[in-house]
């Protein structure tokens, strides 16, 4: 496999393994991590000796979302540069740009299961909802707290589809996070095991799926997906996309990054368990 500098990709049998590999800063997502993801899983579509995916994470955390850091900032304005508000029109072509990438990873031919060991928080929820399959270790926990000042991942972590319209709104309106077994009864993942259990299941778990011919998988893959697809689910998204721009253009948003700047990534935390819970 080729070579990466934020993520670890390897392959045992026929499941091929990757894994976030920016432990001390949780994990965050930025285009060079969804890059370095986007390129083991062309080689690996083409590779006739994998069959499945694993998406894990090293340290305690899978992901606390999409990076807040200048260098790394997921669009192309950083909302700190702005005295007023970023300009709506880039804005927006830049987070259905963001859209372009996890609806490519949502048609991947291939099964994808997620393994997670901690907290998958906001835009996480994103990499979580392209994914087939979730287990989950009992210490993980899940939810959106950007909500409540940041704007809207635009797929909304695919919630819609996966626990419902009063279990979203809940959520999104709260900005509460929930344990792994609030998320199994939900429907927001497939299963929660003991922690020092997580390995061997998503092992045993990967390695019976790729049993099968990846043909056969990848059209029992698209069949399901098609149900939601039909149902409206990219139209829905892209309006995500349209109204995250929007949100960009609130107050809270413009703050938020001006405290990070001028006082650090603690103190806008602070500022918002302060503001809003």
């Amino acid at each position: 496999m080729s070579k990466h500098y934020m993520i670890l990709a390897s392959q045992e049998g026929r499941v091929c393994t990757i894994t976030l590999n920016r432990p001390d800063d949780l994990n965050p997502l930025s285009w060079q991590v969804l890059g370095e993801i986007e390129n083991v899983l062309d080689d690996a579509l083409h590779d006739d000796s994998i069959g499945v995916i694993v998406i894990e994470a090293a340290g305690k955390a899978f992901s606390t979302g999409y990076d807040l850091r200048e260098e790394h900032w997921i669009t192309s304005q950083y909302p700190a540069n702005f005295p007023d508000h970023v300009d709506i029109r880039k804005d927006r072509d830049d987070v259905h740009t963001i859209v372009d990438y996890w609806m490519k990873m949502w048609r991947y031919p291939k099964p994808i299961i997620a393994k997670v060991q901690g907290d998958c928080l906001s835009g996480a929820g994103e990499l979580l909802g392209v994914c087939d399959l979730a287990v989950v270790s009992e210490r993980a926990r899940f939810g959106h707290p950007a909500g409540r000042d940041l704007g809207i991942p635009p797929s909304i972590m695919f919630w819609p589809m996966l626990i419902g319209y009063r279990k979203t709104k809940e959520l999104l309106y709260t900005s509460r996070l929930i344990n792994a077994h609030e998320a199994e009864k939900i429907g927001l993942i497939n299963e929660v095991v003991a922690h020092e259990d997580l390995d061997a299941r998503v092992a045993l778990l990967a390695a019976h799926i790729a049993r099968a011919p990846s043909d056969n998988l990848s059209i029992l893959k698209e069949v399901s997906n098609t149900w939601f697809e039909n149902m409206g689910m990219e139209p829905s998204v892209r309006r995500g996309a349209d109204l995250d721009a929007i949100y960009h253009q609130f107050d809270s948003f413009k703050d938020f990054f001006q405290t990070l700047r001028k006082e650090g990534v603690k103190a806008a935390f602070k500022k918002r368990r302060e503001l809003y819970g």
